[in-house]
């Protein structure tokens, strides 16, 4: 299934769905009746699994949207999409034992077994477990997750889950480049003293949440503001520089949407919410 890498404006952001299949149809409701819609590139920026009391709920709406929606949609892989398709093998790699482990004690994975076995996983037996909910995916859940891009450009903004690394010895043209290509790999270093170089993890990507704080504070790419989510805001958060996104941490409502209607263009948000309160610019 499609999953543009590129994309033209108007476009619609929406990030960390987290299982929350109910107020994801709130939202695209509300989104609906936007009179640019139909013709909106829409970008996920990750995080669909895990928390909400729905993830496979959440994920047919999101393959169902791909399938009827004009404009495209396109989504990038978030934190707890990684741990999940690395713990499972999901992409068909050899599975990560980092990830398996850190998957168990870091993630709150619960629901996500629950969503497709029914019941939550006996920890005991996590390597069965993760087995069992591998088994239990449909084919075009796994391929959805396992394939998922780190990054979705437009030509004015950059729509990756995190954000770029003013902590790593690449500039940001390079970093973009790097993520073009799902690459994590020897080529990238650390900045010598810095809480990178302290905290590094040769299979997680900083550009997909292992640094929380490039949510606030990226490197600046030039020419693009950077769409992300992964740390939650309380109202979206909007410089030169970035938008932030998640106003919900996969907690229920506001699930928030940017809209964003050419490179320049002021955006425009719109959250699932009471219609009154639908639209904050």
């Amino acid at each position: 299934m499609a999953n543009p890498l590129v994309v033209t404006y108007p476009i619609v952001a929406i990030t960390d769905v987290h299982g929350q299949r109910k107020s994801l149809a709130k939202l695209l409701d509300r989104l609906s009746h936007h009179p640019r819609w139909i013709e909106c590139a829409v970008i996920f920026l990750g995080d669909y699994v895990d928390r909400g009391p729905d993830v496979r709920g959440t994920l047919d709406l999101i393959l169902d949207l791909k399938k009827t929606h004009s404009g495209g949609v396109s989504a990038v892989m978030g934190n707890h999409d990684l741990a999940l398709v690395r713990a499972a093998g999901l992409d068909g790699e050899p599975i990560s034992a980092y990830w398996q482990r850190r998957y168990r004690e870091n993630y709150d994975h619960e629901r996500t077994f629950r969503s497709y076995l029914g019941r939550y996983p006996d920890v005991s037996k996590w390597v069965t477990e993760i087995g069992a909910l591998h088994d239990a995916m449909p084919h075009e859940h796994k391929v959805f997750l396992g394939t998922l891009p780190w990054l979705v450009e437009a030509s004015g903004h950059l729509f990756l889950h995190g954000g770029l690394s003013p902590e790593l010895e690449l500039t940001a043209s390079e970093q973009v480049a790097a993520l073009r290509e799902r690459r994590w790999d020897d080529s990238i270093v650390p900045r010598p003293g810095t809480k990178t170089e302290v905290l590094w993890q040769q299979e997680y990507p900083v550009w997909l949440g292992a640094d929380k704080r490039l949510s606030e504070n990226p490197l600046p790419a030039a020419g693009r503001v950077q769409v992300t989510g992964h740390k939650p805001v309380s109202l979206p958060d909007v410089n030169t520089v970035r938008i932030r996104l998640d106003t919900s941490g996969g907690h229920g409502d506001p699930l928030t949407a940017c809209l964003l209607e050419s490179w320049d263009a002021t955006p425009v948000f719109i959250r699932s919410g009471d219609r009154k309160h639908a639209e904050v610019s």
